[in-house]
């Protein structure tokens, strides 16, 4: 769901929102709330957690979805937030380790490095910070769903 340290947009967001007939139940939720909650109730996660991808020089956010990049992806046995520096680094110690801290589709979802929001890595190379199920435009009584916003950049140099 979303929280209100996702995001400057998101800064006074409501567990309920009315008129979009939407709940946002971890409004007030942070990053760490989430993992110190799902490490403590043994709520199932996505594999993609337990991945690190570990490079020798930092890769660009707009690059990262492109096949054979120069890093290597390494199994870490648990969640990255779980791990060690040093167990997130490998030995020798990697000079950038990327991991996925939020997921959607694999065309706009990438890895980030450990320190950075889940939402670096989300919508790269768009116009856009909201994937379709947060930019219906509905009203109350209206039926779930609505018009759904493209907002994707068409200009490779824009993105």
């Amino acid at each position: 769901g979303r929280r209100m340290d996702q995001a400057a947009q998101r800064i006074s967001l409501d567990v309920w929102e009315d008129e979009k007939r939407t709940l946002n139940p971890m409004a007030g939720w942070s990053w760490n709330d989430i993992i110190t909650y799902a490490d403590a109730k043994g709520v199932p996660l996505n594999e993609g957690h337990n991945f690190a991808y570990r490079a020798h020089a930092p890769i660009e956010a707009t690059k990262r979805h492109l096949p054979d990049l120069p890093w290597e992806k390494v199994h870490l046995g648990k969640p990255f937030w779980q791990c060690s520096e040093k167990e997130l680094q490998g030995d020798p110690p990697s000079p950038v380790t990327y991991v996925l801290k939020s997921f959607g589709d694999i065309h706009t979802t990438v890895p980030v490095e450990p320190h950075e929001s889940e939402r670096t890595g989300r919508f790269v190379r768009q116009a856009k910070t909201e994937c379709g199920i947060h930019t219906r435009t509905t009203s109350a009584g209206s039926p779930h769903g609505g018009a759904l916003v493209d907002l994707m950049v068409k200009d490779a140099a824009k993105a």
